[in-house]
């Protein structure tokens, strides 16, 4: 098995500060549905649909935008900052990886299979003087065996 790590590349601290001021507007719209009281009116649906329609000038600056507008702006935000923050990372193995051809021991069989190991992991075992793994099993004759390394390639 590989190691791999999450390297955050550039971009990613704009990723976050869109997500950030998605869900921070996304609460202010929150707020102003709770401060007209429309959680507590008895027709929750069209008290929400009226609310969203009215011209707040007292969020941002002066302008006067409606609460939907700025529902669909702290969405659009949001999402663009979590594509942001997906996009912006990369894998990076840490272990080292060899694809090893190896092969059932047994007379019978003699079936050869490709497996990933880690170049570490074949240093410690003493490859390339021992050529067998622990035990394995095999995916022809399923018996557990020592299967021998035929050969390795990076």
């Amino acid at each position: 098995m590989s190691m791999t790590i999450l390297k955050k590349k550039t971009g990613y601290a704009l990723g976050i500060t869109l997500f950030v001021i998605g869900i921070i507007m996304l609460g202010l719209v929150l707020w102003k549905f709770w401060d007209a009281g429309v959680f507590s009116s008895p027709d929750i649906l069209s008290a929400l649909s009226a609310e969203l329609w009215v011209v707040h000038t007292d969020i941002a600056l002066g302008m006067g935008l409606k609460l939907v507008h700025y529902s669909i702006l702290g969405v659009v935000l949001l999402l663009v900052g979590g594509i942001i923050l997906v996009a912006r990372r990369e894998k990076i193995q840490v272990v080292e990886e060899v694809t090893a051809l190896l092969e059932c021991p047994r007379a019978r069989c003699k079936h050869q299979w490709e497996e990933p190991l880690g170049k570490e992991q074949l240093k410690s075992m003493g490859y390339p003087q021992v050529r067998t793994l622990s035990r394995h099993k095999c995916p022809k004759c399923a018996k557990f065996i020592r299967p021998k390394i035929v050969t390795t390639r990076t």
